[in-house]
């Protein structure tokens, strides 16, 4: 889907791909769920992307034509997907109600100019792609984000061998992309950080770290999905010990999701209602300036089996950017950017006391606050700078796809 809300890093890389003179379009797999109110995804959406239901005449037509003009690639190709697919029988589904829309898109981008096809997630959208390879004998890549990649997947792994690169966006999935698939050329698998929103970068250079009195409350920050796997709970719990430990201090947690109401009676089971606001969604300006605002951003991931896992938390990287000192855990790829006591402090997950411990000791030494905030806006600044990204993700496109059209 494009845009989506939740995946503005996709975003940020088309609009660097667009300034470093890249032509592309794109084909979205579903309509937008949400208003589209970021300038220029409108205008992405409006000029670059192309949209179509996923079942309808048109792309019933296409899939006849395709069966009439090359039949054995066709069936070849859906008689892969339910071999490879056998021990998914509800992705098997997925992948097959995708196919007429996939031959519509091949059809459309080739009307368009486009010569090779760039699919971003592990499921539906590298299916896209891995289709039009099989039956069109067109090139493609991938870009994983972490979707999937965990669970026993042998049709994955299967796309991942068929196409010509992919890119991954943290070390601790590229590692376990190269190691634990299988893959015939693990080579293939490159490392590809996301860089930091432009909004971002443009207040970083002039920004200060809070200087804050010891004895003044403590303004902590989280950001992120209130779901399981944030561990906004673990959060609320630490705030608790701090409470018994008379450390002043209070809490904005910025984000929305289904598990709301279990925190908000979290948080009155600790008569914390005076020290901890649920802000709900926020225009991400609105962040920035509550960002800013804070003097520790925490974020408590942990790894639920099953559920997607975090790589590296966009909003962590974001917070080390503007100079805000970081607590958060030693889960998935947070290590790469978080090390802990020069970057940031990191804690074991689902641990209270060591997240209390660590919030405590930022409280009672501002100096060490402010020296980690300066290593991680220095580290950050190097890692997940935007050009440098883009400029090694067209190095890729270069080597592997030599004067190709993206899409």
């Amino acid at each position: 889907m494009f845009p989506e809300l939740h995946e503005t890093f996709i975003l940020r890389e088309l609009i660097a791909l667009e300034h470093h003179g890249v032509d592309f379009q794109i084909f979205s797999l579903q309509y937008p769920r949400d208003p589209i109110t970021i300038d220029e995804a409108i205008v992405l959406s409006r000029d670059k992307t192309t949209y179509a239901k996923l079942i309808s005449v048109t792309t019933l037509w296409v899939l006849l034509r395709t069966l009439i003009k090359h039949p054995i690639r066709t069936v070849s190709a859906i008689g892969k997907v339910i071999f490879w697919g056998r021990d998914r029988p509800a992705e098997v589904m997925k992948n097959l109600a995708i196919l007429p829309l996939s031959l519509h898109f091949y059809e459309q981008g080739r009307q368009q100019g486009v010569t090779h096809w760039h699919g971003h997630w592990a499921n539906i959208p590298t299916t896209t792609c891995w289709y039009l390879s099989q039956i069109f004998d067109v090139t493609w890549s991938a870009a994983i984000h972490g979707e999937d990649i965990f669970s026993q997947n042998r049709f994955f792994a299967k796309k991942l061998d068929d196409n010509e690169f992919t890119v991954v966006c943290s070390g601790y999935f590229c590692h376990h992309l190269q190691r634990e698939l299988g893959l015939e050329s693990p080579d293939d698998v490159h490392l590809n950080y996301h860089g930091l929103d432009p909004r971002v970068t443009s207040r970083a250079p002039s920004r200060q770290f809070n200087q804050r009195d010891a004895n003044a409350p403590m303004r902590l920050l989280s950001i992120g999905r209130l779901v399981p796997t944030k561990g906004h709970d673990i959060l609320i719990n630490a705030c608790a010990k701090l409470r018994q430990q008379r450390i002043p201090f209070s809490l904005q947690i910025v984000g929305s999701g289904p598990i709301e109401t279990e925190l908000r009676s979290l948080i009155s089971k600790h008569e914390l209602d005076d020290a901890i606001e649920l802000r709900g969604g926020m225009a991400f300006a609105d962040v920035l300036d509550t960002l800013e605002a804070a003097d520790v951003f925490c974020l408590a991931p942990r790894m639920i089996p099953g559920q997607p896992p975090d790589g590296i938390p966009n909003v962590i990287a974001e917070a080390m950017a503007l100079k805000v000192p970081v607590v958060s855990t030693a889960v998935s790829a947070i290590p790469e950017l978080v090390e802990d006591g020069v970057s940031g402090l990191l804690v074991p997950t689902d641990n209270v006391e060591a997240f209390a411990a660590a919030l405590t000791r930022l409280s009672t030494d501002p100096e060490f606050a402010m020296q980690l905030s300066q290593a991680a806006a220095k580290k950050v600044g190097h890692r997940f700078d935007q050009n440098r990204n883009i400029e090694e993700l067209l190095d890729l496109f270069q080597r592997y796809v030599p004067d190709k059209v993206v899409a």
